[in-house]
């Protein structure tokens, strides 16, 4: 009889293609949890307890079956970007995520997609040698299959698909003097086309590079800004960190930076999507009679609810809830290319001290309500439920109910208008972002309202506001949330 540890557990996914099917060869990528609340189907069985001088039951029958995945993981771009799609139930939409099969001196082989325009940004990421990786500027001749950067690279030939390498579009850099902050603080340009860039409107970007002659001459037109309208020389911007000023960008190769972007959509969006999952758990030294490994499939997996964490001095994490079909007992068969999983690439744990970039809560008319937090939940729930029909044990259909977004913070007491904005049930905005090196996400919530408001009087300490917050569809952009994926922004 064999014995499985917990550390010598571990668990992958891939995507499937319709619920509870996999494709004819599936992309399976490692996932890394700290801690497995759930993984196995729970079974009811019903016995019989029939009238009888016996006074005993009798062996009843199987009756019902429930599926679930559960677990808890530091927050990292790579477990982001794994199920942020599922939970939203939305495609993200902007520049494509590209994977280069060849390097040469200069230039990145790709398969067949959109040609790159000379000055677009790309960050690389992934390869064996780090000149390869990084920002990169595009050189003019890109074409659908080639990608030609400024940089020198280091010859890689037949990167193999298991080394998870990726070439995202990031930016792009403006010419001298092209782009400029007007005097309403808004963006425009004399040159590049705007429609062009592959925006969408709610999206957030991040003006400004890392060196000096990247940057707005005018220290304060720098950082994240929303895009509210787009046209072909000129963006409307709100949510900045502080008022733009005027700047012509003189002499000026102001870097513009942006990615993927995603919001929780309607049924009937041409970007709706109802994505399901299989989890693979491989156990050591379970086979029967041994030795040998076992693998459990929990199959047509929706997701349910997800809780990012955001503590005091400390990792943020999140903790993920899956609805499923079913969860089959293990097998010593194993599913088609689940012995080679992608290995995840942006792994750097995102911490609470030095890597939030931004976080606030504000008033419609950017007045800052307040910026000090002591703690944050963030948490999604999408009311999955599974669907039971006659004949079948398990579910064999998934249920999507509303799309919910609560928080609950802790934040110093600093403005009496909190408290005023929770009274009036007023509407709030609120948006985070977390950097590391791997990249940064932010997340847009544009239309909430605030509750609770009770107060906490530490002694020796500030005192504390514990807060709750609901949001709701916004009227502007339609949706609760939404969020703007950045392969890189500066460290300043």
């Amino acid at each position: 009889m064999g014995r499985t540890l917990t550390n010598n557990f571990s668990l992958e996914y891939a995507i499937e293609d319709s619920i509870g099917v996999l494709p004819g060869s599936p992309e399976w990528k490692l996932l890394e949890p700290n801690a497995i609340s759930a993984f196995a189907s729970a079974i009811t069985t019903v016995p019989r307890s029939p009238i009888s001088k016996y006074r005993q039951r009798r062996k009843g029958s199987v009756t019902d079956l429930d599926s679930s995945v559960e677990f808890d993981a530091d927050l990292t771009l790579a477990h982001f970007r794994d199920f942020i799609e599922g939970f939203c139930f939305a495609n993200f939409v902007g520049p494509a995520i590209q994977v280069p099969t060849d390097v040469d001196a200069n230039s990145y082989t790709v398969p067949t997609g959109v040609a790159l325009v000379e000055n677009d940004l790309v960050y690389a990421r992934g390869f064996t040698n780090t000149e390869n990786n990084g920002l990169k500027e595009v050189a003019i001749g890109a074409t659908t299959t080639d990608v030609p950067v400024e940089e020198t690279l280091v010859v890689e030939a037949s990167v193999p698909a298991t080394q998870n390498v990726s070439l995202e579009v990031t930016g792009f850099r403006f010419a001298s003097g092209d782009l400029e902050v007007d005097v309403d603080g808004n963006l425009t340009t004399t040159i590049k086309d705007f429609t062009d860039l592959d925006l969408t409107a709610g999206q957030s970007i991040w003006v400004g590079g890392a060196e000096t002659v990247n940057q707005f001459a005018t220290a304060d037109d720098k950082g994240y800004a929303r895009i509210i309208t787009i046209a072909a020389n000129k963006l409307t911007i709100d949510k900045t960190g502080q008022a733009f000023s005027i700047d012509a960008g003189a002499a000026k190769l102001i870097d513009l930076y942006f990615g993927q972007y995603i919001k929780n959509v309607g049924v009937d969006d041409s970007e709706y999507l109802e994505r399901s999952f299989t989890f693979e758990g491989a156990y050591q030294n379970l086979a029967a009679p041994g030795p040998g490994d076992a693998y459990e499939y929990a199959k047509g997996n929706f997701c349910n609810t997800v809780g990012f964490e955001l503590p005091l001095a400390d990792k943020a994490t999140m903790s993920l809830a899956f609805v499923g079909t079913d969860t089959e007992p293990p097998t010593e068969t194993r599913e088609t290319n689940a012995g080679s999983p992608l290995n995840p690439v942006q792994t750097g744990a995102f911490n609470t001290s030095a890597d939030i970039v931004r976080l606030r809560i504000q008033d419609v008319d950017e007045t800052g309500l307040t910026t000090d937090f002591k703690s944050i939940t963030l948490n999604i729930n999408n009311n999955v439920s599974p669907e039971k029909v006659l004949g079948q044990l398990g579910a064999k259909y998934m249920n999507a109910g509303n799309f919910e977004i609560d928080i609950e913070a802790q934040l110093l007491f600093t403005d009496p208008d909190v408290i005023t904005a929770v009274r009036e049930n007023r509407r709030v905005t609120m948006d985070f972002s977390i950097r590391n090196d791997d990249g940064a996400f932010l997340v847009d919530i544009p239309s909430m309202t605030l509750g609770g408001g009770d107060r906490e009087f530490p002694v020796n300490e500030s005192i504390l506001i514990n807060t709750t917050a609901q949001a709701y569809g916004d009227t502007q952009f339609g949706n609760s949330l939404s969020v703007s994926m950045f392969p890189y922004v500066p460290n300043f």
